[in-house]
């Protein structure tokens, strides 16, 4: 029997993160039989059943918990050793071009500050857009897009999910009461988004519930739903990583409705980039440690 290796470790712990083979499989960048097949031999190395499969659910044992959360440890490790050793052999200085939308700036923002203290010569510019930047002409250095990527020339450096709920102000439901369903939605004010966002189930699940006859808000960013919102103009969808950090805010319902994918990008002409590198690993790193803030499971 051979010993456990990293990539035994590493398998437990997407499957413990993401919850499925197909989300496994898309964190290691391999198809679903290949995780199967590494999830066998993890068993084998291990000598013990790490997971209960049933139906299209599996189960954790106590031993496959056990080596999830050993993993995580050692992933961590890992990536703060890799960022050290980076430093190390040379320190970065420069500016390195972050595009993102208004909502991941919100979350990014303490990113720029770690950057800054671990590299006093490296800085880190948040470029809050809804508009287009295009990687390749050097609009920007890295892009957190929730857009999935076309061009063959991106590189995707990590993906990770925004979880979404139904948000209203404390005042707002102490005065119209809490709908127990989403068929209670119709008959209360709701703050809705415009059309071109509506193809997002994020922004468009909503919809669904709404009374044609009622009157509604309509904005154009999730910026602006969450200042409604937070004066009492009604019940929206906001981002998890939003709503939750808002004290006036309160979940509708407890459940999240709605992942939605978003994913870390860079074009491959900065491949050979170290300031870049430096960067997209801490970043990489920060949406990590984040991932179940981010999703709204936590």
């Amino acid at each position: 029997m051979a010993d456990p290796n990293w990539s035994d470790f590493r398998v437990v712990l997407a499957l413990r993160n993401e919850g499925s083979i197909a989300g496994a499989a898309r964190v290691l960048g391999v198809d679903g039989s290949t995780v199967s097949r590494r999830l066998t031999a993890a068993e084998e190395a291990f000598g013990a059943t790490l997971i209960v499969r049933g139906g299209g659910e599996f189960v954790f044992t106590s031993e496959g918990l056990a080596i999830a959360g050993a993993a995580e440890k050692m992933d961590a490790t890992v990536n703060t050793t890799r960022i050290n050793v980076r430093s190390m052999r040379e320190e970065p200085t420069g500016t390195v071009q972050v595009a993102c939308v208004p909502t991941a700036a919100h979350v990014l923002r303490p990113l720029v500050g770690e950057v800054a203290e671990a590299h006093k010569g490296l800085h880190v510019d948040l470029m809050s857009s809804i508009s287009g930047i295009d990687l390749a002409k050097g609009d920007a250095d890295i892009a957190v897009r929730t857009i999935p990527p076309k061009d063959p020339g991106l590189v995707i450096a990590y993906v990770f999910t925004w979880g979404s709920c139904l948000y209203a102000s404390k005042e707002y439901l102490e005065q119209n009461g809490r709908p127990d369903t989403p068929e209670g939605l119709r008959a209360l004010t709701l703050v809705r988004y415009g059309a071109p966002l509506l193809h997002a189930r994020a922004f468009g699940w909503v919809e669904q519930f709404a009374d044609p006859d009622r009157p509604a808000t309509r904005v154009e960013n999730s910026d602006s739903a969450r200042v409604i919102i937070e004066q009492g103009g009604g019940i929206g969808p906001l981002f998890c990583a939003v709503g939750d950090t808002c004290a006036n805010l309160e979940r509708v319902f407890p459940e999240p409705f709605d992942q939605m994918d978003s994913w870390v990008l860079y074009h491959e002409s900065a491949r050979g980039s170290h300031r870049v590198r430096v960067v997209l690993d801490r970043l990489v790193a920060f949406l990590r440690d984040k991932r179940k803030f981010l999703t709204g499971l936590d």
